[in-house]
């Protein structure tokens, strides 16, 4: 089990409805057309599916894109989170290097400063 998160903003992101819905069109179009495949061909060649009803054909047409629906809505919704989480941990540490360069920076500045005036003084003092 992961340890307790400390990120205190869990709203989710504006864009994930319309990626939800592209992913559940998608799935569903896909389990859709392979469920319509296999309905032709088992009312073609087994008699126990051509003895169903219209409704329960139905059904199951109606099941399998759902099911398709649902899986690829979640497929394409935890991508997208795992894009905004790898974007968030870039930022950070992008920032944290900058500010480590910056206090190196300004460190060797500082020592810098202080070497030239340890040099003038030593110049002073002969």
């Amino acid at each position: 089990m992961p340890p307790p998160s400390h990120v205190t903003n869990i709203t989710p992101p504006e864009a994930i409805a319309p990626i939800a819905f592209n992913g559940f069109a998608s799935g569903a179009l896909r389990f859709g057309s392979i469920s319509i495949a296999s309905h032709l061909a088992l009312n073609r060649l087994h008699p126990i599916y051509r003895n169903l009803t219209v409704q329960f054909k139905v059904f199951i047409q109606l099941s399998a894109m759902m099911l398709g629906g649902c899986i690829f809505a979640e497929k394409r919704v935890s991508e997208y989170n795992d894009m905004v989480r790898r974007k968030n941990r870039a930022l950070e540490r992008s920032q944290r290097a900058w500010s480590e360069e910056r206090e190196l920076r300004e460190r060797i500045d500082r020592e810098n400063v202080e070497g030239a005036k340890a040099a003038m003084l030593s110049r002073e003092g002969k």
